[in-house]
């Protein structure tokens, strides 16, 4: 237990955020959580349109040995859904059970592109490969948040064991540390069939991650009532703990000197400790070095120009729609967490030299061409299809279906056509090219049953979220990253130059998701709390 007057202000209520305060509050800190948003959760979120029940992040969670045993480790109970995925390809699907059906996978495959049996044969045994080690890391509970002290059968029996696969497991997979696009391209010439194994990842993700991914399909579950659910659970608990939350508040100036952050309204809130668990662009343009000595100063100006001069990853286009089809249909036709590419083609150079092109030149190119672009960037890409009434009944009307579409979609394009003034339109255009794919392939003529529809984009994630380039999990990885990314390193992702300021979530660790948020989240925490105890002796 602490001084309650130990006031630690963070700012941020996404996963990170939430996740820092609950474990502050347990500890008695005096703890003010504020946010720009009219509600928690950051980019995490389920909300209610007309009696349908959509997410607004995530389509799902993946546990990684973080997620549930940071929740119970908080006291928090929630009910967790089954959550599995299928990937299609054409006229092709799969339900993933078991690492298993990695060998369906190879099948279709194989029957997609016969002529490269034997490249498919060695990309899958590297893949099975990694997702063994991937399994490593993701299938024990994180030790950080079990209580391991009255079990010592379990920590010589199993947890030592494992700490040594462990090891072993970062070692071989740091061999593979390379873009996946890079490491596919000594594997095979076949440009489809790397698109086909690579677009619903971010460009230039490590091969580790991506190819190791095959296991994590296996890692996902669903709260009950939907994602916001577990947002809604830690906000409850601060709030059970005397927590302050404060929403609708936006920080545009943070004084280290004076240990003091102000919002838009210009009120002040004073601090002994800051967490960051929002956009790093941001705390970096709000930072007012006034008072500071030389040293940070210069050491936090050289820290600003590393973050403010990259970039963030590419961001996400969400169609929504309510459907007049029962669940049972959209079960027998991909089910409820779906990958699906409509077309074996893959983007190539549509999303490759044709998108750079057309954002480096887009003050030359016509509306037209844009939009024959975009036409072509769809019917070629790959789609994360979720529909939440087949996990939750109670997340749709009875006889309905709500789903959600997304592909990836960069921020910059999006901006420019924005300037041009095309924006509503093309938002509607890329709607109804959507619909009119899926109405081609695997959801015959719904076009006929779409009850009311609309759409997010990367600038409308932008605006909600402060995230930079509307990015959903932090740092690109087609430019030097400027946080920690190693897993090893993760207790240092939350140290920053700034005084009795640390830094959590997304933006602070690369690659990162809901897990790293939380983790992050708990890391700085615990410098806190043992800096507190420091300075006590």
């Amino acid at each position: 237990m602490v001084d309650k007057e130990n006031k630690v202000v963070i700012v941020g209520a996404g996963m990170a955020g939430l996740t820092a305060a609950a474990y502050l509050t347990r500890e008695n800190f005096n703890v003010l959580l504020l946010d720009k948003n009219e509600r928690v959760g950051g980019l995490v979120g389920t909300f209610e349109s007309n009696g349908f029940f959509f997410d607004s992040g995530p389509r799902a969670f993946v546990n990684s040995g973080i997620v549930k045993p940071i929740l119970q480790d908080l006291g928090i109970q929630a009910e967790y859904l089954e959550n599995r995925i299928t990937i299609g390809v054409e006229d092709q699907f799969f339900k993933i059970h078991s690492m298993q059906d990695l060998q369906e996978y190879k099948r279709i495959l194989v029957d997609i592109y016969p002529e490269n049996k034997h490249e498919i044969e060695e990309i899958i045994s590297i893949i099975s490969k990694l997702s063994d080690y991937t399994k490593v890391l993701y299938d024990f509970d994180n030790p950080n948040f079990v209580n391991f002290k009255s079990d010592i059968k379990f920590i010589f029996k199993k947890l030592i064991p494992w700490t040594f696969k462990f090891l072993i497991a970062m070692r071989k997979l740091n061999q593979f540390n390379i873009p996946m696009e890079e490491f596919l391209k000594s594997k095979t010439a076949n440009q489809s069939l790397i698109d086909i194994l690579t677009q619903h990842f971010f460009r230039n993700t490590p091969t580790n991650f991506a190819l190791g991914y095959f296991y994590v399909y296996l890692d996902y579950f669903y709260p009950k009532g939907g994602t916001g659910v577990l947002g809604n659970l830690l906000k409850e608990k601060i709030l059970e703990r005397r927590g302050d939350i404060k929403l609708n508040k936006s920080i545009v100036e943070i004084i280290p000197a004076k240990s003091v952050v102000i919002d838009s309204d210009g009120d002040e809130y004073h601090y002994d400790h800051l967490i960051w668990a929002a956009d790093l662009k941001t705390m970096y343009r709000s930072l007012n070095l006034a008072g500071l000595d030389d040293m940070t100063s210069s050491e936090i100006e050289t820290e600003t120009h590393r973050v403010l001069s990259s970039r963030g990853a590419e961001s996400v286009y969400i169609l929504y729609m309510a459907v007049n089809r029962p669940p049972n249909y959209f079960r027998e036709n991909g089910g409820e967490h779906l990958f699906y590419t409509p077309e074996k083609q893959g983007l190539g150079e549509t999303d490759q030299g044709d998108r750079h092109e057309l954002i480096n030149n887009f003050e030359h190119k016509s509306k037209k061409e844009v939009f024959d672009w975009l036409e072509k960037y769809l019917e070629l890409n790959t789609f994360e299809i979720s529909i939440p009434v087949l996990r939750d009944s109670s997340l749709a009307p009875e006889g309905q279906s709500g789903l959600m579409v997304s592909c990836l979609f960069d921020y910059d394009l999006i901006q420019k056509v924005e300037s041009a003034g095309w924006y509503l339109e093309f938002r509607q255009t890329f709607e109804d090219q959507i619909i009119k794919i899926l109405s081609k392939t695997i959801y015959n003529n719904i076009e006929e049953d779409i009850l009311f529809k609309f759409s997010s984009t990367p600038l409308t994630i932008n605006k909600i979220s402060g995230s930079s380039e509307g990015a959903i999990t932090g740092w690109t990885f087609e430019t030097p990253v400027p946080v920690v990314n190693k897993l090893q390193d993760i207790p240092k992702s939350v140290l920053t130059a700034i005084p009795n300021t640390y830094q959590a979530g997304q933006w602070s660790y690369s690659p990162a998701g809901v897990p790293i948020a939380m983790l992050t989240g708990w890391y700085a925490t615990q410098k806190i709390i043992k800096k507190q105890k420091n300075q006590k002796v």
